[in-house]
């Protein structure tokens, strides 16, 4: 899961994305593309705030799908 928060929903969207794809990229070391292929296909994203001038947006991906991806060793 990885949180965005912005000033508008399009910010609190790239920042959740962008939390999610450093994620990947930290724990799984995938290359840039392989990020893509996994957000393009396994990504769901929720709104969790709308008020004021803040937006959030939650970004899930099932445990399942990541099952295939071995995470980096430390």
């Amino acid at each position: 899961m990885a949180l965005g928060l912005g000033g508008s929903m399009d910010e609190a969207f790239r920042d959740a994305t962008s939390n999610m794809a450093a994620w990947l990229t930290n724990d799984y070391k995938l290359t840039p593309s392989e990020v893509a292929q996994v957000l393009g296909t396994a990504a769901e994203y929720e709104v969790s705030e709308v008020a004021d001038r803040n937006a959030g947006v939650v970004l899930t991906i099932n445990k399942e799908r990541l099952q295939a991806l071995s995470p980096a060793t430390k």
